[in-house]
């Protein structure tokens, strides 16, 4: 197990977990979000190649409406 900063929150992950497997791991259900690890973005078409590592931090962002 790794420990990562998700959102501000401590957690616990299996070692070599990729965002999409992370996401999953983390049971993430809404679509349309964006990730950042270490404030980096991370494009989608990147999300199978990007493993994440033992004291990331993970920024998920949904999308917000308003006006």
């Amino acid at each position: 197990m790794i420990k990562v900063s998700v959102n501000g929150e401590l957690r616990e992950l299996e070692k070599n977990l990729n965002v999409s497997q992370m996401i999953e791991a983390l049971e993430y259900k809404v679509k349309g979000f964006a990730v950042a690890v270490n404030t980096t973005f991370v494009p989608i078409a990147k999300y199978d190649k990007t493993i994440i590592k033992e004291g990331d931090t993970i920024d998920i962002l949904a999308p917000v409406q308003g006006g």
